[in-house]
């Protein structure tokens, strides 16, 4: 198996959600929806006056270097619309989570206009909070005032953060169930950001760390969704 390792700098994804009973609602859009999303226990980092961007790097066993690879290691497999992002920090990392809507399914048994959440490794955490968990380190001279003000903004390598009414291509794992510390009932994606497509022009793409030009073995990853579904039906067939 093909391996890259990576300095890992982010700490392990804790954190803690209450699922809200599935149910049929419209959405802002007048969009009937079977509401299957977790309610969280977000904040909003536009509430704080200091910001700043950390980096971060992320340790991966596997690389997923084309889409037949992920379809076959992933068990839901979908396209559809960011409805909410909300962000979250319990366990002192950023997380992001986003609520979306299914458009189309490919795989696993996610249907049309069901809404879950979704998992994503990068966001904001609240310096207080980081602190909390890993200490002061350089943060030592803040005082309580800037710490009780400061939101660190940390993307994993680069990778863009979910946006409301992007659209994406999502390769997912089941829902989570009985797995402390991971909240029932979410979806994660797979391999973080290699697992989610997003629209550059008329293509969907991936993320590529820009210091990494040969992270994925197969340089062709650009798709038109008509391209992709062909692909994806392939694999269905095999």
């Amino acid at each position: 198996m093909f391996k890259k390792r990576i300095n890992l700098t982010i700490a392990f994804l804790m954190f803690f959600l209450i699922i809200t009973g599935c149910s049929k609602v419209e959405d802002s859009k007048g969009q009937n929806i079977n509401d299957k999303s977790v309610v969280v226990n977000s904040f909003n980092p536009n509430s704080y006056s200091n910001q700043i961007e950390v980096s971060s790097s992320l340790d991966f066993e596997k690389i997923y270097n084309n889409i037949d690879e992920l379809y076959n290691n992933s068990i839901n497999v979908i396209y559809g619309t960011v409805r909410k992002v909300e962000y979250i920090d319990d366990s002192g990392a950023a997380l992001t989570c986003y609520d979306f809507v299914v458009e189309r399914s490919y795989k696993g048994e996610l249907q049309e206009n069901d809404m879950i959440t979704v998992l994503a490794t990068g966001g904001y955490v609240r310096l207080q909070k980081f602190i909390e968990v890993f200490g002061d380190g350089k943060f030592k001279d803040f005082s309580e005032t800037k710490r009780s003000q400061t939101v660190l903004k940390e993307n994993p390598m680069g990778a863009p953060l979910p946006k409301v009414d992007d659209k994406y291509l999502v390769f997912l794992s089941n829902p989570i169930k009985n797995e402390a510390p991971f909240p029932d009932g979410a979806y994660v994606e797979r391999g973080s950001f290699m697992g989610r497509y997003y629209y550059e022009g008329d293509k969907l793409v991936r993320y590529k760390p820009a210091d990494e030009p040969d992270f994925y073995s197969d340089t062709n990853d650009r798709y038109t969704l008509k391209e992709v579904e062909s692909i994806l039906e392939k694999q269905k067939n095999e």
